[in-house]
């Protein structure tokens, strides 16, 4: 059981550097290195570099090198694609489960967001852009899709991110999530699709941008 815990821990070490950028796009990867970076043998790395090529993030050369995978545009667009299915397809049941609670909460982690831009806190902003998410799949009573999303959407957020530190946290976030609430206190489903619809497609605006600006992050 500790061995398992050890091995996830240096698991979510690894992917959380990944994801936030501290381990950048084609940097390349050593077990040895990374074992001394987190403090761990060797065994748990090796396992969770594996993980993390299922899951996409890391590419392994055989008999030749490891990698942080770059950036793949047409990922994105994939990763896009699910995540607007998904998130716009549990709008009804989050309607019909939504109470003052879950709209109050949701106002709360926005003050927090706030805070956040106050301080320049980039990774709390989005660890919290998350959890607010994550919010609307529950009370829709769908956790198996927000970790569906969790899981698969790790080119769309690290290039949310690479936004994020470059340009700042875009203006227009807050009022999104304030319009998601409006919308989902008046029960308006309609409205709350556009908002989101809105919300979750910036990013298809910023990915040529960002690839113009970062091209040794970026493939295809």
């Amino acid at each position: 059981m500790a061995g398992d815990t050890l091995n996830h821990q240096v698991y979510r070490r690894i992917k959380d550097d990944i994801m936030f950028l501290v381990l950048e796009p084609g940097l390349a990867l050593s077990v040895q290195k990374l074992a001394d970076r987190y403090g761990s043998s060797r065994t748990p790395v090796r396992e969770a570099v594996v993980r993390l090529q299922q899951e996409g993030l890391v590419i392994i050369y055989p008999q030749a090198r490891t990698i942080v995978s770059p950036i793949s545009v047409g990922r994105i667009c994939q990763e896009r694609f699910v995540r607007n299915a998904l998130e716009l397809g549990m709008v009804d049941s989050f309607i019909k489960n939504c109470s003052v609670l879950v709209t109050n909460t949701l106002e709360n982690m926005i003050g927090i967001q706030r805070r956040m831009v106050l301080k320049e806190n980039f990774r709390g902003f989005m660890e919290m852009d998350q959890r607010f998410h994550g919010l609307l799949f529950r009370t829709a009573d769908q956790q198996l899709a927000a970790s569906l999303i969790q899981s698969s959407n790790t080119h769309y957020n690290r290039c949310v991110f690479l936004g994020i530190k470059h340009w700042g946290i875009a203006p227009e976030t807050l009022p999104e999530h304030e319009a998601i609430v409006t919308a989902a206190r008046a029960r308006d489903e309609d409205q709350m699709r556009l908002v989101l619809l809105q919300h979750l497609d910036r990013i298809a605006r910023q990915t040529t941008e960002l690839k113009h600006i970062f091209p040794q992050y970026f493939q295809d």
